[in-house]
C-alpha cells in the first residue's frame, strides 16, 4: 500500500518478492481495521457500522428492547454493541471532530442514536440530545475522547524499544514542524476539552 493523500486509479507497480509482482492496494484490513491509502477512516468507521448493525439484528431477533427498562438495555448495548461500535477508537478516533454538532452527524453517533430512538419507539427525527437525555447517555465522543487519553498515556509507558513508543516520538516531530499527526490531533482535543496532558507536550 502507498499512502498518499489522494488516492490515485492506477500506479504502476515495481515492487516484487522473488520476482513475483506486488498488487498494490488502495484498502486493507489489517487486525480488523479497514485501512486506507488516504489515511482516512471513512471506510472503517463504515465497516464498523456495517458490523454493528448486523449485530444489533441479531441481538432483536432474541431481544425485545422496548420491553426491558432502560439500564438493562444501556448495559447489553455497552457490553455486546459499543465494543464493536468503538473498535480501535483510541486510533481514529483522535481524527474524529469533537465539537458535538459534527459529531452527531458521525456516523458511529448516527448508529447508535437509532438504537436509542428504537428502543424509545421514537422518530428518527427526533431531538439527539433529548433521546440521549431519556436514557441518560452521553454522545460517544466522550468515552472515545477518554479512550485517547488512555492509550497516550499508555504509549508513553512503554520501553523506548518499542516499536509503537518509536512511532510516537515522530508524529510529536511531525507536529513540531507544523504537519497535521496523529500527536497534532491528540493536543487538539485536549485543548477542546481542557484536558491536563502536560505530560505529553514535550
Amino acid at each position: 500500500m502507498i499512502f498518499q493523500k489522494r488516492a490515485k486509479k492506477y500506479i504502476e507497480s515495481n515492487f516484487h518478492i522473488d520476482n513475483e509482482p506486488v498488487e498494490i492496494a488502495q484498502n486493507y484490513t489489517y487486525l480488523g481495521t479497514l485501512i486506507s491509502s488516504t489515511g482516512n477512516f471513512s471506510l472503517a468507521l463504515d465497516k464498523l457500522k456495517e458490523k454493528t448493525l448486523h449485530a444489533l439484528f441479531s441481538l432483536r431477533k432474541h431481544t425485545n428492547f422496548s420491553k426491558l427498562p432502560p439500564f438493562l438495555a444501556n448495559k447489553i448495548f455497552d457490553a455486546m454493541i459499543s465494543p464493536i461500535l468503538t473498535y480501535n477508537s483510541e486510533i481514529w478516533g483522535t481524527y474524529a471532530k469533537s465539537d458535538l454538532k459534527s459529531w452527531d452527524s458521525s456516523q458511529v453517533e448516527k448508529t447508535r442514536l437509532q438504537f436509542c430512538k428504537r428502543y424509545l419507539e421514537v422518530s428518527n427525527k427526533a431531538s439527539n440530545v433529548a433521546c440521549r437525555a431519556e436514557l441518560g447517555r452521553f454522545p460517544l465522543i466522550i468515552a472515545i475522547s477518554q479512550e485517547v487519553m488512555n492509550y497516550s498515556s499508555y504509549l508513553l509507558s512503554k520501553d523506548n524499544c518499542s516499536i509503537v513508543k518509536q512511532i510516537f516520538p515522530m508524529s510529536q516531530d511531525l507536529h513540531n514542524a507544523g504537519k497535521n499527526s496523529y500527536y497534532s490531533n491528540i493536543i487538539s482535543m485536549s485543548d477542546y476539552y481542557d484536558f491536563l496532558v502536560l505530560i505529553l507536550r514535550t
